[in-house]
């Protein structure tokens, strides 16, 4: 089976997040004590889904989809707001909530599986989106891969 663009995004967020408290159930002996456990977990979780929701926020004011596996309903090349600085925000916004849960369960585990997010939405998201958005948009979209990131 062909995994591009067939697991939504949101789902393998979710499958990580449950990772990484099975393993720090299981592994907790590795987990250490650090005094800004839930304070770090609150900073990333705002900050990420502060930027999920501008990322949202800006394809809804051009009118194009947000559904990242129904490409054929997007309409038109966002590049402003947000998508200055990042290709991917949305993205981007779940690795930052990742990277406040490995805070908070300060598992050294748990590194592991936001690096499996980062492969796998590279290889079987983000690629894939790459190639139909350089299909759909050419040039346009090939000049603002060269100026803008695809996570940060």
């Amino acid at each position: 089976m062909k995994l591009e663009q067939k697991i939504p995004p949101v789902v393998v967020f979710l499958i990580s997040v449950t990772l990484m408290w099975v393993t720090t159930k299981v592994a907790g002996f590795l987990s250490f004590y650090h005094s800004f456990r839930l304070q770090s977990l609150i900073l990333c979780v705002l900050l990420g889904v502060g930027v999920a929701l501008l990322g949202v926020a800006s394809f809804k004011k051009h009118k194009t989809s947000v559904h990242p596996i129904k490409t054929e309903r997007v309409v038109s090349l966002v590049t402003s707001g947000v998508y200055q600085y990042s290709r991917n925000p949305m993205y981007v916004g779940m690795f930052f909530c990742l990277v406040g849960i490995v805070l908070y369960t300060s598992n050294p585990l748990n590194i592991l599986f936001i690096a499996l997010f980062v492969w796998y939405m590279n290889k079987y998201q983000i690629i894939p989106e790459e190639a139909f958005l350089t299909d759909k948009f050419g040039a346009s979209y090939t000049e603002y891969m060269k100026t803008v990131r695809r996570w940060l």
